[in-house]
């Protein structure tokens, strides 16, 4: 039997999506009950939704709108493009989606007083006092019902509380001291039609109590095609009420629900009007009309309109006669009430459309602050008002620059205003303390942070906004500050406001010399100005501190780096830019000034700025004359270079009298009066080349160190052309146990040669290994398996050349030089060293022998004696090219009749090293490889390596 009601507590744990009506009788009813042989009732839906019921919480609008405005503000605006995210759905059937028949037997659930008895119904009486007795009386099919003892009784069409004052007190009356309690049993059941637009037309059988809505929801519900709001009752062919479930849907209101009978039928038609509502509406949805004709009513209807609607920027879109689409735009409609009453038709879709993503009235504050955020413009706020004092900044603001960002109303385009935050706090009101507008950004700045990361977004939208007729109002800053690259320029902003902006120069800067690059349009030439930083501090109103231009390049220059390498890029532009009839515009001084190289030619250089522009003379300069070469280029193809002399000593206090009065020292006059000397500081021009000589005979501070077995080791000075001889008898001479013959003398010179040579031969190692690791020998049969395996060996041995280093020793016969002739006169150098050893007793063996080690020197034993007291040479060794290394760094060759024989007779000296090589013909067949290892062996020995 199906049955249209829900209990408080069915077996499926179900709990209905809209409460039936006779769930609400229950709860009205529960208390009082009669208690007769009712089943307990369970008062409430369970709390617990089952698990598999169980559906995550869909987020409202207000919810997602609050998760959009929960982040910080933003001056940012969004394009509204008319747009909508919903998706619209038909309103009201999804209550039954969620809906599930039962066939459940209505158990224990209370019977209103109005219920009226029927043929299939159960009344239950029980008496209690002088006679104890229970009955339990069906209704007849006839309306009667069967009492033992007293008969039938009439009861169907009475109500039941009819019915129950009827048997109570007819038992009262006929059985004296007897009270009669009566309550329902089981009820009847009825069968229903449904009909129309409905998920499962048919005929139903369900509970008496059951009704309209009961029965919708139990059996389905209707489908999208059929009308919530014309649904028909029909008893006895007559129509008897009408359904609009909009009533309990939108205002919560059953009045027009309705008991149902047996053989009543149900009937929904199709759907009637529609209206499409999306947009900043509380529920966006397809609805339907019932006499609705306003536009109040159908936003009504959708729940109101969300806090973020513009309803005078919405619209409907209409269809019209003729099957084309229009619009009807709210804003020529007029006020709020007018465009309420404006009427809607059938297919109408209404935009709710939001409001603009735009805070007005509001100025924000970001960086390193306290309170970051937005905050209320009013008329008259300044910068004093947001920042009140330096406890409102984190630790680490940038106190002496602080940047506003504004938009112009009038042009849309991004612009920014520099300020220094220090003196606006130290004279709030004053000229440092700028008026704010609606929608300004204060930005203050960490000296941790990078200026250029910081102003990252407003670089880029300057650069969006820019034309080439309207460049971007950017200045890039390069070299010796401490936040170099693009950032924004303020209109009329000078060279100090753009260096505060980039965290001032660095320590070191140069105060007298920098450059500004600038691109001229529209011809795009460069034009270089220069500018003094100590000049503009002294006069930050005047023209020595200038107003920059949008797309000017500033260049800091310090110790770090030559200025020809900082301003490289814009020395190419100049190059560029020249043509036939121009040359560069460039300009070059040479020798000793301390930062040679080319520079660019400015309006109106002279001598001395080029000299200025160089920091001066070096301390080797011959500071007394100078010469300026110039090229001259005739019409015929013809060149001459003319020699202008010049005097130093002029240019100098030219340049010192111009750093002086940059300073706010010396006499602006007296400086213009000797600086437009042309004969003395005569006007450059393109390519001239101005070059300073150094002093004849200048000399360096040198020193030599002695140590080892000198009577007075130590670092001595040195004059130009003083021997090594000289030196030794300053230092008191040698010791009684100085080893002359094993002497050590370095020489930096000498070093830097050989690490040159080593460098070269280490540039070609590479290729050698490889052609080692592929090449094969000569006689391969011939060979053993065991003297390949030296090859090993041999790959490790220049692995070790590889990392070796030229130690710069210089082979001396030191007995001649203390001598102290002329022949035998070794002139010093700056950084010599010599080191006189104790006389050693031993005699080092290495190379290619079994056990490379040293030995006791004895002046009987020859060279073989000391490689036979190694084990002798390996497979791999070449006793034939042996060489012995002195203790004074010469080098003995064993290989050649003469040498040999005379090598053979000369006994070797302590602290001598015997080298054995490898052989190279056992490594590898090819010549070339025999003669690059005998390169890098005798390269190696003669560098005084140590292998």
């Amino acid at each position: 039997m199906l049955v249209a009601v829900a209990t408080s507590e069915a077996k499926d744990n179900y709990v209905p999506f809209v409460e039936s009506l006779q769930t609400t009788q229950l709860r009205a009813a529960a208390d009082a009950a009669p208690k007769g042989q009712d089943d307990p009732i369970v008062i409430g839906i369970s709390a617990e939704v089952p698990s598999s019921l169980a559906v995550e919480p869909e987020e409202s609008q207000y919810e997602a709108l609050a998760d959009e405005k929960a982040g910080p503000l933003t001056l940012e605006e969004t394009q509204n493009d008319q747009v909508l995210d919903n998706d619209l759905s038909l309103f009201g059937y999804d209550v039954f989606s969620s809906v599930r028949t039962s066939s459940e037997p209505v158990a224990g659930i209370p019977v209103p007083a109005s219920y009226r008895i029927g043929p299939g119904d159960s009344l239950i009486v029980q008496l209690y006092g002088k006679r104890n007795l229970e009955y339990t009386l069906s209704v007849t099919r006839e309306g009667d019902i069967l009492v033992p003892e007293y008969g039938p009784i009439k009861v169907a069409g009475l109500t039941f509380d009819e019915v129950e004052v009827l048997l109570s007190e007819g038992f009262e009356r006929r059985v004296i001291g007897t009270r009669a309690v009566v309550t329902m049993g089981e009820l009847r059941t009825i069968q229903i039609r449904l009909a129309g637009d409905v998920m499962q037309p048919g005929i139903y059988t369900i509970g008496g109590l059951s009704t309209l809505i009961d029965a919708l929801l139990t059996t389905g519900g209707v489908r999208s095609s059929g009308s919530l709001r014309n649904i028909q009752l029909m008893r006895n062919g007559k129509r008897i009420v009408t359904l609009d479930l909009y009533d309990l849907l939108l205002r919560g209101k059953s009045g027009g629900d309705q008991y149902l009978a047996h053989n009543d039928t149900i009937f929904v038609p199709p759907i009637g009007p529609i209206v499409y509502v999306g947009g900043e509406v509380q529920r966006p949805a397809i609805y339907e009309l019932r006499g609705e004709q306003q536009l109040g009513q159908i936003l009504d209807m959708a729940g109101g309109l969300l806090p973020t609607a513009s309803l005078a920027d919405s619209h409907i879109e209409r269809i019209r006669k003729g099957g084309f689409r229009t619009l009807v735009d709210f804003a020529e409609i007029g006020g709020d009430v007018e465009i309420r009453a404006t009427a809607v038709r059938n297919g109408d879709f209404l935009r709710i459309l939001p409001l603009e993503d735009q805070l007005h009235d509001v100025v924000l504050l970001t960086g390193q602050v306290e309170r970051p955020g937005g905050y209320q413009f009013r008329t008259g706020m300044r910068i004093t008002d947001l920042i009140p004092s330096a406890e409102a900044l984190l630790p680490g603001a940038d106190v002496d620059f602080v940047l506003i960002r504004r938009e112009d109303p009038a042009t849309l385009r991004t612009e920014v205003l520099y300020s220094n935050l220090m003196a606006a706090l130290s004279q709030p009101g004053g000229s440092a303390d700028h008026l704010l507008q609606a929608r300004d950004e204060l930005m203050v700045f960490s000296l941790a942070q990078s200026r250029k990361q910081a102003l990252a977004d407003v670089v880029a939208d300057m650069k969006l906004q820019a034309t080439d007729y309207r460049p971007a109002r950017l200045v890039e800053t390069r070299g010796a500050v401490r936040f170099p690259g693009v950032l924004p320029l303020q209109e009329s902003a000078r060279l100090l406001d753009v260096l505060a902006m980039n965290g001032g120069e660095l320590v070191g800067a140069d105060q007298f010399y920098g450059v500004i690059a600038r691109t001229q349009y529209p011809s795009r030439r460069i034009q270089v100005v220069p500018f003094s930083i100590a000049a503009a501090r002294t006069q930050p109103q005047g023209e020595d501190n200038p107003t920059l231009s949008h797309g000017d390049r500033v260049y800091v220059f310090d110790e770090q780096a030559t200025r020809e390498t900082v301003l490289t890029e814009e020395l190419q532009r100049l190059r560029e830019q020249a043509s036939f009839v121009e040359q560069e515009r460039l300009v070059t001084v040479l020798g000793e000034v301390r930062y040679d190289g080319v520079y660019p030619l400015v309006e109106q250089m002279r001598a001395s700025d080029l000299l200025c522009a160089a920091d001066g003379l070096s301390r080797k300069a011959y500071g007394v004359t100078a010469e300026l070469s110039r090229i001259t280029h005739t019409m015929e193809g013809e060149s001459s270079v003319e020699h202008i002399p010049l005097d130093s000593v002029v240019l100098l206090q030219i340049c010192d009298l111009a750093r002086r009065v940059a300073l706010g020292e010396g006499s602006p006059s007296e400086y213009v009066a000797v600086y437009a000397d042309d004969l003395h500081n005569p006007q450059l021009q393109r390519m001239d080349q101005l070059s300073f000589s150094e002093k004849m005979g200048w000399f360096e501070q040198a020193t030599v160190t002695l140590s080892g077995e000198v009577m007075r080791p130590g670092v001595y000075a040195i004059d130009r052309g003083e021997t090594l001889c000289e030196v030794l008898d300053r230092a008191g001479g040698v010791s009684e146990e100085a080893y002359i013959f094993g002497a050590v003398f370095t020489r930096n010179s000498i070093r830097d040669m050989q690490q040159q040579t080593i460098d070269e031969l280490h540039a070609q190692l590479d290729d050698l290994m490889v052609e080692l690791s592929l090449s094969h020998s000569f006689n391969n049969r011939e060979k053993s398996s065991h003297e390949w395996a030296g090859k090993q060996d041999y790959l490790r041995a220049i692995q070790q050349l590889q990392k070796a280093e030229a130690n710069g020793r210089m082979v001396i016969d030191l007995e001649n030089v203390m001598t102290c002739k002329s022949r035998y006169d070794l002139v010093l150098e700056d950084g010599d060293g010599l080191h006189i050893p104790v006389e050693p007793d031993y005699v080092q063996v290495a190379g290619q022998v079994y056990v490379p080690t040293s030995h006791l020197y004895r002046g009987d034993r020859k060279i073989r004696d000391y490689i036979e007291l190694s084990g002798g040479h390996t497979i791999l060794g070449q006793i034939k090219h042996a060489y012995v290394i002195q203790a004074n760094g010469e080098v003995l060759n064993v290989k050649g009749s003469r040498t040999s024989s005379r090598i053979a007779r000369k006994t070797v000296s302590p602290g001598a090293r015997i080298y054995v090589p490898l052989n190279v013909d056992r490594m590898n067949g090819t010549e070339k490889a025999q003669t690059w290892v005998q390169t890098l062996v005798n390269s190696a020995i003669l560098a005084g390596l140590v292998l």
